[in-house]
């Protein structure tokens, strides 16, 4: 597969206000602003292929919206070179324009106070799109975001779900080489999620859409992202598959054992020892157990306990992420 963006070196700095601190200041605050740098984006580096379907990840102002914008030119980098399907997005030409699409989850592309299908049309029009390019387009859209009920309402009468698979359904609309989306997902419900992760996976898979995907929603990388770039900071954490990215970083499993009694006390013990963190409640015990022990207590279990209910399972990508940052905070700490 080829290269479709190229990102070296990328950097991009803010200049905001500096907080006055003292009276003096904050009355001069008003005629003389003292300004500071902010860098939101520090000596990034990526590629990403045609079909791919990437998942950029981070706390607030760790730079990945900032990336969104300079990748669909919206922002223009300090310095660093990209290339997004050969174009400098920040020239914003109008070829370059017509084969990307941007949907910002707290900006809309539609029309309140008219029907959800003249945002369809108004965008017909925008890209130059033939009658029956547009008649198949809507066919598909309609039927992979069941738009059909949708199209003749006023778009301020739209749920949010609703609203959300329009404005999904325009970003797609002339069928875009590219598409950036940034917390698509946000505020909404478990069935509005599932239809859009759904329409997602099948444009991906069918028209090898590449697709860049900024979220908090972590559910929404383990359903559909096989590459994560995980950021801090402004700088790059981890850059690789979110399979590889799990055996590297899940050190342990959730465990959950309910006994009816217990059979053996000093193997009780040793359970006891090999889960950590754990809590008791009468005869349920909840925890961690280290990988390299999970083996062990699987072997002492039966001995121990006259077993009621087990569950031993991976935890959620969000536990993972935050032990991430702990300790990358701590080693930012150890070098100030």
């Amino acid at each position: 597969m080829s290269v479709v963006i190229s990102v070296k070196n990328l950097t991009k700095e803010f200049r905001i206000p500096e907080k006055p601190s003292t009276k003096l200041d904050k009355v001069l605050f008003y005629f003389r602003r003292k300004w500071k740098p902010l860098l939101a984006v520090q000596n990034v580096s990526f590629d990403v292929k045609e079909g791919e379907f990437l998942g950029l990840l981070g706390p607030n102002g760790s730079g990945k919206t900032t990336i969104i914008k300079m990748l669909s030119g919206v922002l223009t980098p300090n310095s660093g070179k990209v290339e997004v399907l050969g174009y400098t997005p920040h020239e914003r030409k109008t070829e370059f324009l017509k084969k990307i699409g941007v949907l910002f989850g707290n900006r809309s592309n539609l029309w309140f106070d008219i029907p959800l299908e003249d945002s369809f049309l108004f965008y017909k029009d925008l890209y130059g799109l033939t009658d029956s390019f547009y008649d198949n387009r809507m066919n598909l859209l309609k039927n992979l975001l069941e738009l059909d009920d949708l199209l003749s309402v006023p778009v301020r009468k739209l749920s949010f779900g609703q609203r959300m698979r329009g404005e999904i359904g325009v970003t797609f609309l002339h069928k875009p080489e590219i598409v950036f989306l940034d917390e698509p997902t946000i505020g909404l419900d478990i069935i509005a999620k599932w239809k859009i992760h759904k329409f997602l996976k099948k444009i991906n898979k069918q028209e090898k859409t590449t697709i860049i995907l900024t979220t908090h929603q972590l559910n929404d990388v383990e359903e559909l992202c096989e590459r994560i770039i995980l950021m801090d900071k402004g700088k790059v954490l981890y850059d690789g598959r979110l399979s590889l990215f799990k055996k590297r970083y899940v050190r342990f499993k959730e465990v959950m054992i309910d006994y009816l009694e217990v059979k053996n006390k000093p193997a009780d013990k040793l359970v006891q020892k090999l889960v950590k963190d754990k809590s008791v409640e009468g005869t349920t015990i909840l925890g961690k157990v280290p990988l390299k022990n999970q083996d062990k207590l699987l072997s002492l279990l039966s001995k121990a306990y006259r077993i009621k209910d087990f569950e031993l399972k991976e935890p959620n990508l969000e536990k993972v992420i935050h032990e991430i940052y702990e300790k990358h905070k701590e080693k930012g700490k150890e070098h100030d």
